[in-house]
């Protein structure tokens, strides 16, 4: 057991009921060995006892110990012994039960254990002869080690207070955080609902489409046959990942189309308007992807921008929109030096949160961060399905 675990245990099995019984050992021994004792030994002895060793749970029980010990010196006194003359170690024990008391009880029990302590001793002083000397010197005996208790409970009271009340900032900062994240999976969840009743509707008329040229047509029949399968797959992988996402309840889906890569040019001519330069470049070849990741491009330079016309204020934005053999990659890179990071961004896209969720629903990567050139950049990787690479 470490030393510190020891000191600090309540009880006779631990630092106290050591100081306890040292006390004892050292208290008898200066009584015993002694030529000067004034009354009997026998109360001398019992005195030192009761003196002494109720010192081991003075961190236990502080409202019975304190009292104790005092009112066994004032005894003593009484019945004429001679403990306080010919030993100093109350006048060791007697502060710790008084720290004790103040430092571990509540502030009424503090001051009914601190009243009786007090009485106790006076008791005592009013049989000594030089009563005025005796009065001052047991009240700061007391006093002393009770009002240092009371600092250290009142600092105590305010530390676990401000600890408290970090704990409870931090998990309501969790909690905040926790709720931008599901506010923003719901809004990703209604924007892939409106994706999928449109793959859904576009496989209907299809397929209506292919019955009716089934027989004078058959060629142009297999081909929207074909297009139903196709858009079938992808409205299936939107399903797989609808899984997980609520709509708030009572709202109405949005009718208006959803963006897609085609109007990012319109994009970055409202932020120009806005009075943001921005380059646009689109790299490879530009294809057909699956409309969750037509959309989350999208979104993804659309709050990159914003985040960029908030925090970074007038300067220059590069967009590049790279298409890969099986991916999409996007950089947003400003070269602006604004004093509050772009992650810091709140919204209707709750920043780099609606970003990260986006990307992650995809399986893709994302990065974001200030730039060793200056600026701020945001880079997606979001990865295509078999039949979109």
């Amino acid at each position: 057991m470490r030393a510190r675990e020891f000191f600090l245990r309540r009880g006779p099995f631990g630092g106290d009921g050591l100081i306890a019984i040292a006390a004892a050992i050292a208290c008898e021994l200066e009584l015993g060995l002694s030529h000067h004792i004034q009354g009997p030994r026998a109360v001398n002895a019992i005195s030192a006892l009761f003196a002494t060793l109720p010192v081991a749970w003075r961190r236990r029980y502080p409202l019975i110990v304190a009292p104790l010990v005092t009112a066994t010196v004032a005894v003593q006194d009484a019945l004429n012994g001679d403990l306080t003359e010919n030993s100093l170690v109350p006048i060791l024990t007697i502060p710790l039960a008084l720290y004790a008391l103040g430092a571990l009880c509540s502030r009424r029990q503090a001051l009914i254990g601190f009243a009786a302590s007090l009485g106790f001793a006076w008791i005592a002083a009013l049989l000594e002869s030089e009563v005025a000397g005796t009065f001052v010197f047991v009240t700061a005996l007391l006093g002393g080690p009770f009002l240092v208790g009371r600092i250290v409970n009142a600092r105590s009271q305010l530390a676990w207070a401000l600890a408290d009340k970090a704990y409870r900032l931090e998990r309501e900062k969790e909690g905040q955080a926790d709720l931008a994240v599901a506010e923003e999976r719901a809004r990703i969840a209604r924007e892939m609902h409106d994706v999928l009743a449109h793959n859904v509707s576009g496989m209907v008329v299809q397929a209506q489409a292919a019955r009716r040229m089934v027989d004078r047509d058959p060629e142009r029949a297999r081909e929207a046959l074909d297009s139903v399968e196709s858009t079938g797959r992808e409205a299936l992988a939107e399903m797989r990942r609808l899984i997980g996402m609520m709509r708030a309840e009572g709202e109405e889906p949005a009718l208006a189309p959803q963006p897609s890569i085609d109007e990012l040019q319109a994009l970055a001519d409202r932020a120009r308007e806005a009075g943001l330069d921005v380059e646009m470049n689109v790299e490879g070849d530009r294809r057909r992807v699956q409309s969750s990741v037509d959309l989350s491009v999208f979104r993804i330079v659309q709050e990159a921008l914003t985040n960029t016309m908030k925090h970074a204020g007038p300067t220059h934005a590069q967009v590049v929109v790279r298409y890969g053999e099986s991916d999409v990659q996007v950089d947003v890179n400003d070269d602006g030096g604004g004093s509050q990071p772009a992650q810091q961004a709140s919204g209707d896209g709750q920043g780099l949160v609606g970003m990260r969720e986006r990307v992650a629903m995809l399986g893709g990567e994302l990065k974001a961060g200030y730039r060793k050139q200056g600026g701020w950049g945001v880079h997606a990787r979001l990865p295509l399905a078999p039949e979109d690479s």
